[in-house]
């Protein structure tokens, strides 16, 4: 028997991301800016679910960049992207205000994809606030997702030692990566920010259907955290992984970095961010009233971590 999934109240706090101090790392994974299904019109439903209305990328929102754009001031996203599809990202960062680029040789899975920039950025400002997600979160409602976004923030800023999780109703009881909140964060009460109780990973078919119906949540894999408390936590989390790109921490920025960066990725292992996601220290923060659906990618991604 699942336990039941607390209530998560709504509330309307009127904070945003913009603070000066704000990075967003954008994960594209190994594809295109429109891979993924077709796009299918507001308003559908799922036939075996009626009561829930899946919320899908439209058409303006298949640039996922210029949502994530929106998310921290203006020159503060860096994009993270493999080289055979670099220059299909870059045409669409050439017309927003992007910031760095991170070219990765060769994809090497998501906790590679993440720890390099995230190395960066943790070099030149410790105490900077990260918004992590994948350029294929599937997430629709920009001004929600930006106002959530926003209270992660604004929870770091109180709490810089609370990484937090965004959770959401998936699209489907198929889902994975469910999340039972616990008990309000001390000091992040107002945000409803609470601790994770469980994190549920192979439940059965009809635990998952229990959980489905019960409105849970799952994890959407976008994260809210101070990049050295990231950081740390990637090395409790990912150590291989970590420990495989900290040379390179000594030649960011200078002629030796690609060369030292293609040597690495020759022997760089393929690790996915589950075990991040799953980390005891998260906090989670519920998206309401929205419904997510994981990307393939990341679904393959999953079964193989």
């Amino acid at each position: 028997m699942l336990a039941g999934v607390p209530f998560i109240p709504r509330i309307d706090v009127p904070l945003d991301a913009s603070h000066p101090r704000v990075w967003t790392i954008v994960l594209t994974g190994d594809g295109t800016p429109r891979s993924g299904r077709p796009h299918r019109p507001r308003g559908h439903r799922p036939g075996r679910w009626p009561h829930r209305t899946a919320m899908f990328a439209s058409p303006r929102a298949a640039r996922p960049l210029e949502q994530a754009s929106r998310l921290a001031p203006a020159g503060q996203m860096i994009t993270v992207m493999t080289r055979r599809w670099a220059s299909v990202w870059k045409q669409e960062l050439d017309m927003l205000p992007h910031g760095p680029c991170v070219v990765q040789p060769t994809y090497r899975g998501r906790a590679a994809e993440l720890l390099l920039p995230l190395l960066k950025l943790a070099r030149r400002d410790p105490a900077a606030t990260v918004i992590v997600l994948p350029a294929a979160h599937r997430l629709e409602h920009d001004a929600r997702l930006s106002r959530y976004v926003g209270r992660a923030v604004w929870a770091v800023a109180l709490r810089p030692d609370v990484p937090l999780i965004i959770g959401a109703p998936p699209e489907s009881p198929e889902a994975d990566g469910w999340i039972e909140p616990g008990a309000p964060v001390e000091g992040l009460e107002g945000l409803a920010v609470r601790t994770v109780r469980h994190f549920i990973d192979g439940a059965s078919p009809a635990e998952r259907r229990e959980l489905f119906d019960h409105h849970a949540i799952a994890s959407t894999s976008i994260l809210v955290a101070r990049a050295d408390t990231l950081l740390a936590l990637a090395g409790r989390a990912l150590p291989d992984v970590l420990e495989t790109l900290e040379p390179l921490e000594d030649v960011f920025d200078r002629p030796e970095e690609s060369l030292l960066c293609e040597a690495i990725y020759e022997c760089m292992p393929q690790v996915g961010l589950r075990a991040l996601e799953r980390a005891p220290e998260l906090a989670v923060l519920a998206l309401p009233d929205a419904v997510w659906r994981a990307p393939e990618h990341d679904r393959l991604e999953l079964l193989a971590a």
